[in-house]
């Protein structure tokens, strides 16, 4: 600690800065959060989501708070099929797109997370760029509305005051008033286990074993840093 440090906490006036100051709710798709898992001033760092919303009706969707399935059955192939399950993607910790609820009245489309060993790779823009690119190609959404300014950094779990009504931050569609991509209207209301085979081609499956294998020495890794 800096002695400037040193002697504004010593300060009696010094004020211990809130959760929510420390870990924004939320933050711009150029504003990254830090990094998880980690601590900032002696509390562990939240998990971020970056996506963008869409405004649904309660109750109006099938999806669970986390949709793996439908990202594993419907998105995971057409990743593979459109060439993105690169070396220069598993690298940069570019993943596909996923879906879960941000409380009653939005889904939020995940492009990225803040785990600490992909977050410095999004400080290059050029990875930002094709992690947007990528994403609205295999989700189809409408680039005049699925723009990088209404991307958002959002905190999991988010504040209950947040999840009670809707949010004011921008969202892409609003169920109410536009028509949804095809890929997100069968998500949503659970059709896409009708068009979508249960079982995954050879290519799709080995690029699927690889995120688990991934994942699995990632978690072991973390252990075994948070005990060093």
């Amino acid at each position: 600690m800096t002695s400037a440090a040193s002697a504004e906490a010593l300060q009696p006036n010094h004020r211990i800065p809130t959760y929510d100051e420390l870990f924004h709710p939320t933050y711009r798709f150029e504003e990254l959060p830090s990094p998880w898992p980690a601590s900032k001033q002696g509390v562990d760092t939240p998990v971020y989501m970056l996506g963008w919303l869409i405004r649904i009706k309660p109750g109006s969707t099938r999806i669970s708070s986390d949709y793996s399935s439908w990202c594993d059955y419907v998105v995971l192939p057409r990743w593979v099929e459109l060439g993105y399950d690169t070396e220069e993607n598993k690298k940069d910790g570019v993943s596909p797109p996923d879906a879960r609820l941000y409380g009653n009245h939005h889904v939020l489309l995940t492009i990225a997370d803040n785990f600490w060993k992909d977050l410095p790779s999004l400080r290059r823009p050029e990875v930002r760029e094709r992690i947007l690119h990528q994403a609205l190609t295999v989700l189809d959404l409408n680039p005049k509305r699925a723009k990088a300014e209404k991307l958002r950094w959002f905190r999991f779990s988010a504040p209950s005051n947040i999840l009670k009504k809707p949010v004011t931050y921008p969202h892409i569609y609003c169920q109410a008033k536009h028509a949804l991509p095809r890929w997100i209207k069968e998500m949503m209301d659970g059709s896409w286990t009708k068009r979508y085979p249960l079982k995954l081609d050879p290519e799709t499956q080995r690029y699927l074993d690889w995120v688990h294998e991934y994942l699995a020495r990632e978690s072991a890794e973390d252990a075994q840093r948070q005990e060093d």
